[in-house]
């Protein structure tokens, strides 16, 4: 993938993020930059980051105490984490449920 696209896909990634995260703006407090979304439970103080790793092509996600590390795969249309077997949404969705005790989805 060329450098132009990754930030294309990116940028859209980070904007999917946040238009989510406004759905919870009095339980979760973030912070965007191009490069990294840091985001914290109000009622826990518990931390995710999703971040750039524009070497490799790669997003970061960070949170519970394990990370993983996503590749686009076109031919899906998807961010995978090949160590883990997991989409990028579903794996995303989950670490918010877990930390918001409710469901949470990509609309």
């Amino acid at each position: 993938m060329e450098n132009k696209e990754y930030f294309g896909r990116v940028a859209s990634i980070f904007r999917k993020v946040e238009d989510l995260l406004d759905e919870f703006e009095d339980e979760i407090d973030y912070d965007c930059t191009p490069d990294k979304l840091e985001l914290t439970v109000e009622a826990t103080g518990r931390r995710v980051v999703l971040n750039t790793q524009q070497a490799v092509h790669e997003l970061w996600l960070a949170g519970n105490a394990r990370g993983w590390h996503f590749k686009y795969q076109p031919e899906q249309d998807r961010w995978f984490a090949e160590a883990e077997q997991e989409e990028f949404d579903e794996c995303f969705t989950r670490l918010l449920e877990n930390h918001l005790d409710q469901p949470v989805s990509f609309t």
